[in-house]
């Protein structure tokens, strides 16, 4: 029995004392005992309005879900994708086989926030917590929706592979959160637009300021992972897959970005961000813009064209289809020949009157 149940069993006891008039100075302490101890045989018995649902557990294929029975059709969603891409994930970290991943479906809002409470903010879906090889989501039950959780379930996911391939290194909140974001996703057009205003209004969130991406507002948040995933992919399009991997493997020897980029690129980190904005501007920057606004109007046009052109194939195939009529009625004379029978009949009538 908790503290707080005793506490109230005997304050219920003592009501049921002064409610029947008995002074407590006048009770005798046997009565008081045998009163409260009917108050808390009662209380024990009732079961806790508070108490949730009991927890079940699911393991498949070395993925461990903690989940209510209710959110048993989401847990399958969610080990479908999980088992789709862990292979991926351990074949691009070189991790031949994985320990046991945790999933915990979090049934409200504050279970959710149980394992980090306060370090989540507002706008987060789902976090992990890679010591712990932890994965933690919320039910649809409060999302409302399964919209977007591929894409977090393999961010999240990311997240624990990567800080397992690592051993436990300091990895730099752009770096960790590029590779989730390279994996799990992909971009489209407005993904590149708001990069484009970010880039062409100076507006670009440095990235050693991403480590504090957790106090930001969502829409710079946003943007912070946008570019983390964006300096991911400059250095694969820079130096390749072995280039990204020689970055972690040093990463991992040494624990430190600064040597593990200078081990690698021949570069500071301080050079690696620069040639890195440098890159962003070749490629999210004017020319980006002109050429997204040349597609908008460019797109539109295409669209009539194509329009125009199936409104005049279905005219001609109704024409068709109606000289086929014609000829299967026997008459073979073609819109043309009936112009100039026409055109003679008028003619005619015209030398008649005359």
């Amino acid at each position: 029995m908790t503290a707080r149940r005793s506490w109230e069993a005997a304050s219920y006891a003592n009501e049921v004392v002064m409610r029947f008039g008995w002074a407590p100075a006048r009770v005798s302490g046997y009565l008081r005992s045998w009163c409260l101890g009917l108050a808390c045989s009662v209380l024990v018995l009732l079961p806790d309005p508070r108490a949730g649902a009991a927890e079940s557990v699911r393991i498949d294929h070395g993925v461990r879900v903690t989940f209510e029975p209710v959110d048993a059709p989401f847990v399958e969603h969610v080990l479908g994708i999980v088992q789709e891409a862990s292979p991926h994930l351990r074949a691009t970290l070189g991790l031949p086989s994985a320990d046991t991943i945790h999933v915990h479906i979090a049934p409200t809002q504050e279970d959710f926030l149980t394992y980090t409470p306060g370090a989540i903010p507002d706008w987060g879906a789902g976090y992990a917590v890679p010591h712990r090889r932890l994965v933690v989501l919320r039910s649809p039950r409060i999302t409302g929706t399964y919209d977007g959780s591929e894409e977090l379930v393999v961010h999240e996911l990311a997240h624990v592979m990567l800080h397992s391939a690592l051993r436990g290194a300091d990895i730099p909140r752009w770096l960790d959160e590029g590779f989730a974001m390279h994996m799990a996703r992909d971009w489209g057009f407005w993904d590149r637009a708001s990069l484009v205003v970010a880039v062409v209004s100076g507006n670009l969130v440095p990235l050693s300021a991403i480590q504090g991406v957790n106090r930001f507002p969502e829409h710079r948040a946003h943007l912070a992972y946008q570019q983390s995933a964006l300096a991911v992919q400059y250095i694969l399009r820079s130096y390749g897959e072995a280039g990204l991997h020689a970055l972690f493997d040093s990463l991992r020897r040494t624990g430190s970005i600064d040597r593990a980029c200078f081990e690698t690129f021949g570069m500071s980190v301080v050079e690696f961000e620069r040639d890195w904005l440098a890159y962003m501007e070749r490629n999210y920057g004017w020319r980006m813009l002109l050429g997204e606004s040349l597609s908008l109007v460019v797109a539109p046009l295409f669209g009539v064209l194509c329009l125009l052109a199936f409104l005049k194939i279905r005219r001609r195939r109704r024409a068709t289809l109606r000289r086929w009529a014609r000829e299967e009625e026997g008459d073979w004379r073609t819109d043309e020949d009936d112009w100039r029978r026409k055109n003679e009949e008028w003619v005619m009538s015209r030398e008649r009157n005359e």
